[in-house]
């Protein structure tokens, strides 16, 4: 009961508000810092205080260590670092900075020191006072072993100096896989251990795969202790973690011989049908324009997807919805959410869509028990047919569907929300997030049964509500980074991940406006932050249209030798072959393909020389002739470049 009780608590929280970053993820990165203590070697990023991809060779040690400010909100008060000093040699470090967490009420600076010895021990301390009263919900380190760890066996250090036994969670783990915890020494790799203790707080542990976080959590204050906390002016944070190996560390500290620069990708014999993939209607600007249409209708989407929140505007966002699916010539997926005179609603709703032919091929029947959703059978059974019907309780994201299991009743079709900034939004860590998409739908597979699942919607912004901004801020729902080519990159790899873990549909963003696409000729007025040049499309809509060709086709797996560098994917239909890779990283990179029988390929890239021209005339973009390729030189990406190979076999 205890437990249960915990658990409802931090859904409360959580869900209502922890996707809330007070940062501004448009500002310049500065450069990372490569350090190398002994045989480990990792990066610390000045930007967020944050030491990442702690490694022996190729193998993790953790994925990072941070120590986030959160506030009574669980949002994160995004660090100023100053006062960097750096003392490096040959495979011994020290280093020191402040960091300052300062928004609104909140005034806390700390003071961190990182040392690194050349026999491969890490410690990095947190020393912290609060020059303001401000009430958090916790203040101190987190560590996260890399979601890699999944299946590896473990020794946990209890607080009373037990150990207990046991293994990382192969599948994500729906509530803590371990608590109370003082130290965890796990096996990363035959006869290698990393240890990794804790002090200043009790320390415990969550999977955060849930939110597509590619970590194990082992984060200070649990849970189950009271928050928010009143933390007063004056009041002081001390904590400690030391990581150091144990084990044959010669043996993975060697690196490879001859090993290339460019990241290597190479063609499997794996192979599926390509998701049904579908859009949002925008939430910012109503109905489409003539050329609007013309530009949607070269996408070949699957569906259209709209939320329909009675009582208000019911009956016109629905008549909408359904007036651009036809325009658009696709199907209608309707979510519903349910509200006190249920059937009155559904009996609306299913008038509404009788008498305008609606093309409905999905219904979602949000926050619904298995009696209200039998109920919107009866009522909604007849609006089309082929219809298929889910209840993904409150819709909110896979953690929640994890957590609170719905029986097989309510499963006809499943569907949950996807987003990469939950926990965190830095490049690096929404980047993190494309492979755990993938394990989110295998995971989920391991309970739903033969339902078909849709990851729908997926956004690139925050899908939980935050503060309301500040003057000259974006909202929290808005990423100024929608109109890049990181974005763009981001969700080539999102399709990637998703198809091979053989999800059944993925939707995707909004049609027009600051969470679309591409932009309304005529847009309303916003903070100078979004950059969009009106009648545009954004670079994400070059990816979903590289992707229209082969609608209907199939998806073959393309490996990746550093899935946080470059990935790809390679699409078939009839005897037409295309790979769409991406360069992750914000530095030129070279890509090499393997497993080709073609000796010449054509290449085409998008980048940032020719994306501004690439956005206002997608027609003429899409048309373009690549180049002649010899299949086994490297191709050469710019910063979040996206190269189109095609071939004919």
């Amino acid at each position: 009961m205890k437990e249960l009780l915990i658990t409802i608590l931090y859904l409360k929280w959580s869900f209502i508000v922890l996707g809330f970053l007070i940062s501004d993820s448009s500002a310049q990165a500065a450069d990372p810092i490569e350090l190398r203590a002994g045989p480990m070697t990792m990066i610390f990023e000045p930007d967020n205080a944050f030491l990442r991809y702690l490694r022996v060779g190729r193998e993790d040690v953790l994925i990072g260590i941070n120590a986030p400010i959160r506030n009574e909100l669980w949002g994160t008060v995004k660090p100023q670092v100053s006062n960097l000093e750096l003392d490096q040699g040959d495979s011994q470090f020290t280093l020191t900075f402040d960091a300052l967490c300062k928004d609104r009420d909140i005034d806390f600076l700390w003071k961190g020191k990182l040392t690194g010895t050349s026999e491969g021990k890490i410690e990095f301390n947190f020393d912290g006072t609060a020059r303001s009263t401000f009430k958090r919900n916790r203040i101190g380190f987190c560590v996260l072993h890399s979601s890699s760890a999944g299946g590896k066996a473990w020794v946990i250090t209890n607080i009373d100096s037990s150990e207990s036994k046991g293994a990382f969670p192969e599948f994500i783990s729906p509530h803590q896989p371990a608590r109370e915890i003082r130290k965890i020494a796990h096996e990363m790799a035959p006869g290698l251990w990393a240890h990794v203790q804790m002090e200043g707080d009790i320390f415990e542990m969550e999977d955060q795969r849930n939110w597509t976080d590619a970590s194990f959590k082992t984060y200070c204050t649990p849970l189950e202790m009271p928050y928010p906390v009143t933390v007063k002016k004056g009041d002081t944070v001390t904590q400690k973690v030391t990581i150091w190996l144990e084990g044959e560390v010669e043996e993975y500290a060697i690196p490879a011989k001859g090993a290339s620069d460019a990241v290597t990708l190479k063609l499997t014999e794996h192979a599926q049908p390509l998701p049904r993939i579908g859009i949002q209607v925008s939430s910012e600007i109503d109905g489409l324009s003539n050329t609007e249409i013309d530009r949607l209708k070269n996408l070949r989407l699957d569906h259209l997807r709209v939320d329909l929140k009675p009582p208000e505007e019911l009956e016109g966002s629905l008549i909408s919805a359904i007036n651009q699916a036809k325009q658009l010539g696709v199907k209608l997926h309707v979510a519903v959410w349910l509200e006190s005179e249920i059937e009155k609603e559904l009996n609306k709703i299913r008038r509404i869509a009788k008498q305008h032919n609606a093309p409905i091929a999905a219904w979602f029947i949000m926050q619904a028990n298995e009696n209200q959703l039998q109920l919107a059978r009866e009522i909604l059974w007849d609006v089309s047919t082929g219809t298929l019907y889910g209840a993904p309780r409150d819709g909110i994201s896979f953690t929640e569907l994890n957590r609170e299991r719905p029986s097989q009743l309510m499963m006809e079709i499943v569907a949950y929300n996807a987003t990469p900034q939950i926990h965190a939004s830095d490049n690096s860590s929404i980047v993190e997030t494309l492979p755990i998409q993938g394990d989110t739908v295998r995971s989920a597979k391991q309970f739903i049964g033969t339902a078909p699942l849709v990851v729908s919607p997926i956004t690139f912004h925050t899908a939980l509500p935050g503060k309301d901004p500040l003057p000259g801020e974006l909202p929290w729902y808005v990423d100024a980074r929608q109109t890049s080519l990181f974005a763009a990159g981001w969700t080539l790899g999102s399709i990637k991940f998703l198809a091979e873990a053989s999800v059944y549909g993925a939707t995707f963003y909004e049609t027009i406006g600051w969470r679309g696409i591409m932009d309304s000729a005529n847009p309303p007025n916003r903070p100078a932050k979004f950059d969009a040049k009106a009648g545009t499309v954004f670079p994400i809509y070059h990816v979903l249209r590289d992707f229209s060709d082969f609608a209907g086709g199939r998806i073959q797996g393309l490996e990746s030798t550093d899935n946080l560098s470059v990935v790809g994917l390679t699409l078939r239909k009839g005897n037409k072959v295309r790979m769409l890779i991406v360069n992750l990283k914000d530095r030129d990179q070279k890509v090499e393909i393997r497993g080709l029988n073609q000796p010449q390929i054509t290449v085409s890239i998008l980048d940032g020389d020719n994306v501004e021209k690439a956005n206002k005339d997608p027609e003429a973009f899409n048309r373009r002739v690549g180049k002649a390729h010899a299949s086994r030189q490297p191709i050469d990406l710019g910063p979040h470049a996206i190269a189109r190979v095609d071939y004919l076999r």
